[in-house]
C-alpha cells in the first residue's frame, strides 16, 4: 500500500507544478508563439486558441442592408452615436482573457469545463485615470451578482449596427489590466488588428521581477522589451496610457536597483512617449521609486511620473519563480 500511495502522491505534484506558471511570467501561456494555436481548443489549458489572420472578418466585405426600414437607423449618425456612447461607451472597464473554470451563473448549457475566457467589469465608481491604483475601488472583492457589465449584445443586431458601434466599444472606454504581464500579448493575439487599433485609452499594471543577472532576468526584460513593441504594432491607436509597475520594496531595490539600472529599465518607456503624440503618458511607481527617478530623470517632458503605495511585498524575500 505504501508504495502505491507515493506513487499517487508523486504523480500529482508533477502534474500540479504545471500550474505555477505565472501570468506575469515571461513563460505564461499566451506570450510567446510556442504557446499559441492557430484555430486551436478553448479547452486546452496549454495552447492559447488564436485565429488565423486571413481567417479575420472584414469589416464591410459581407453584403449587408442599409436598414432605412428601421426608426433608428433613420435618426442622424450623430444622434446613433450618443446612444452608443450610453450603451457601451464613456466607461472604465477591467478586462481579462484567461483561463477559469465556469461561474455557477453560467447556464448549464455553457459550463462543460475549465476553458478560456473572457471576462469584464465596469468600474463601479471612475471612469478615468485614479489617482493611487491603491484607490482603486474594483481592486476590492465584489461578488459576481454585482458585477457591471457592458452592453455588448447589440453588436449582434445587425452588420451595420456592428460596423457602427465598434468604433464606440472600443475607441470611448478606458481598458484596465490589472497585475498580469501577459494581458495586453492576449489581446493583440484574440482580437482583430482593427480592433486593437481602434483603442485609444489603456492602464496596464504588472509586478517588476527582476532582483539579479541571469537567465531569469534575461527573459523577464525580452518580454518587457516586446511589451512595448506591442504598442507599435497592435495598439497604433492608444494616446492615453498609464503604466502601473508593481516593485520590490526598498530594501530589495537598494541592492539590485542602481541608477543605471533604471536608466536601462527606463528606456523602453523613452522611446515609447518619443513614438506617437500622447494626450497623456504616464508611469506611476511606488514612492522609493519615484523619488530615485525624479533624481536621474529629473526635465521629462513627454510624460508624467506619479506615485503609489502600492508594491510588491511578495518579494520580500526575493523570489523569481519563473516556469518552476
Amino acid at each position: 500500500m505504501a508504495p502505491k500511495l507515493f506513487t499517487k502522491f508523486f504523480k500529482r505534484r508533477k502534474k500540479e507544478s504545471k500550474f505555477k506558471l505565472r501570468d506575469c511570467s515571461p513563460n505564461a501561456i499566451g506570450i510567446s508563439d510556442s504557446t499559441c494555436e492557430i484555430n486551436g481548443d478553448i479547452f486546452n489549458r496549454w495552447k492559447l486558441p488564436i485565429q488565423p489572420e486571413q481567417g479575420l472578418c472584414k469589416l464591410g466585405a459581407r453584403k449587408r442592408s442599409s436598414q432605412q426600414q428601421c426608426s433608428f437607423f433613420r435618426l442622424p449618425a450623430e444622434i446613433r452615436r450618443l446612444v452608443y456612447i450610453e450603451l457601451m461607451g464613456g466607461r472604465r472597464v477591467h478586462i481579462r482573457y484567461f483561463w477559469m473554470e465556469p461561474l455557477p451563473s453560467w447556464p448549464q448549457s455553457k459550463r462543460g469545463g475549465p476553458r478560456w475566457h473572457w471576462w469584464h467589469r465596469v468600474c463601479m465608481e471612475c471612469d478615468d485615470f485614479i489617482n493611487d491604483p491603491c484607490d482603486d475601488p474594483c481592486s476590492h472583492w465584489y461578488p459576481e451578482s454585482q458585477r457591471l457589465t457592458i452592453g455588448g449584445e447589440w453588436l449582434r443586431c445587425c452588420q451595420i449596427g456592428y460596423e457602427e458601434a465598434l468604433d464606440v466599444l472600443y475607441g470611448t472606454n478606458n481598458f484596465v489590466m490589472d497585475n498580469a504581464m501577459d494581458t495586453p500579448f492576449l489581446i493583440s493575439r484574440i482580437l482583430a488588428p482593427r480592433c486593437a487599433s481602434f483603442m485609444t485609452s489603456m492602464e496596464i499594471s504588472f509586478a517588476v521581477n527582476i532582483c539579479k543577472a541571469g537567465p531569469d532576468e534575461d527573459d523577464w526584460m525580452r518580454t518587457y522589451a516586446a511589451f512595448f513593441g506591442l504598442f507599435e504594432q497592435s495598439f497604433r491607436g492608444v494616446h492615453r496610457l498609464r503604466l502601473q509597475l508593481k516593485m520590490p520594496p526598498s530594501e530589495i531595490g537598494e541592492i539590485f536597483f542602481d541608477d543605471e539600472r533604471l536608466r536601462t529599465f527606463l528606456k523602453p518607456f523613452d522611446r515609447l512617449s518619443k513614438g506617437r503624440e500622447w494626450t497623456r503618458l504616464q508611469l506611476c511607481v511606488p514612492d522609493y521609486y519615484f523619488q530615485r527617478i525624479k533624481q536621474i530623470k529629473p526635465g521629462q517632458d513627454r510624460w508624467e511620473l506619479t506615485d503609489t503605495m502600492w508594491g510588491d511585498q511578495s518579494l520580500y524575500p526575493v523570489c523569481l519563480a519563473f516556469g518552476l
